[in-house]
């Protein structure tokens, strides 16, 4: 139900911060002081961030008749601007008191982690500029931030088609939590103790921190082998070549671009004819050798021609010394 239809049901106008503040989803909201809001101090810089931010404000400080506002843009932008404001005011003194009787009610809900049992929370934004996040709890025993339950971070406030939206977390910035523990340190739980902390067990005894370890020593075993199977698969479909598949050489064969059958038959045919070739030149150089081999037999016969002359010469010789030693009386 929006603000106008609200207002007219009841009969009476109701300030929009307390219709604001009652929406289903709003229970983390606390309502900031008209003086506060009034204030221009308080608003510095936020003109430059919400658009309409004149009529915004004077829909927030009810200036306005809820039939001059327009319904669909204007009150989306008073949403708005009043989490900025809300998110400064809840730092200040007269915000931080308002708060404190919020937690102690638990209207920002419980941890819910087993062991801190039941431990109130405080909202919390991780950003604090508008749009970027939703808000969180952050509970003050664990030191943990969660999700809150759907129905606390939900505004039931929508457009014309009633979907419900989650809250912004710049509404209650990065500093308040922190901020309200520091002030109020008398409500600082203690932490959680080693006994309080969960051990899994397997049929009654403690699993021990090296089956973890054993687990992931195995999955990285395990990828590691299927790693080296895939690379030793990509290295055998590389090596074996296709039987279908042709290479061309440039200037080998006949054509411009002959296949390697071409080529192997080129370089067969090459290959018979240095064979047949062969013979002629065994058969030049056995020519060469038989004319050396006849040149040697006729020095051979010369020289004994030479030998038998120079012989007989010296027959010759020794005939006439024997005639003439008969002769000598």
């Amino acid at each position: 139900m929006s603000y106008h239809e609200d207002s007219s049901a009841s009969g009476q106008e109701e300030p929009w911060v307390n219709w604001f503040c009652s929406l289903k989803g709003h229970e983390m909201f606390c309502r900031v002081e008209r003086s506060y809001i009034e204030d221009g101090f308080n608003l510095y810089g936020l003109r430059g961030i919400v658009p309409n931010f004149t009529d915004c404000l004077d829909l927030i400080l009810d200036r306005i008749a809820p039939d001059e506002s327009d319904d669909s843009h204007l009150t989306q932008s008073a949403f708005t601007l009043y989490g900025l404001i809300h998110a400064r005011y809840i730092i200040t003194a007269h915000g931080l008191d308002t708060m404190y009787n919020k937690y102690a009610n638990k209207d920002f809900g419980t941890c819910p982690l087993i062991q801190c049992c039941g431990q109130p929370v405080l909202p919390l934004g991780l950003r604090d500029e508008m749009g970027v996040d939703t808000v969180k709890i952050f509970c003050p025993k664990c030191q943990n931030v969660y999700h809150p339950s759907p129905i606390r971070h939900r505004s039931s406030y929508g457009t014309s088609t009633n979907s419900s939206s989650a809250i912004d977390g710049a509404a209650f910035g990065t500093t308040f939590a922190h901020l309200f523990l520091m002030t109020f340190n008398n409500l600082v739980p203690d932490g959680l103790s080693e006994e309080s902390a969960y051990v899994p067990r397997v049929f009654g005894f403690r699993v021990h921190p090296s089956a973890r370890q054993r687990s992931a020593n195995s999955s990285i075993t395990s990828a590691a082998a299927v790693g080296n199977a895939a690379t030793s698969l990509l290295s055998a479909g590389a090596a074996k070549k296709p039987s279908n598949v042709t290479t061309t050489v440039p200037g080998v064969g006949t054509g411009n671009g002959a296949t390697m059958e071409n080529y192997n038959d080129d370089r067969n045919k090459l290959g018979d004819n240095a064979v047949a070739s062969k013979p002629t030149v065994a058969s030049a150089e056995g020519k060469g050798k038989r004319t050396k081999r006849g040149k040697s037999k006729s020095e051979d016969s010369g020289g004994s021609s030479r030998r038998k002359s120079r012989n007989g010469g010296d027959n010759d010789e020794s005939a006439s010394s024997r005639t003439k030693r008969q002769k000598r009386p």
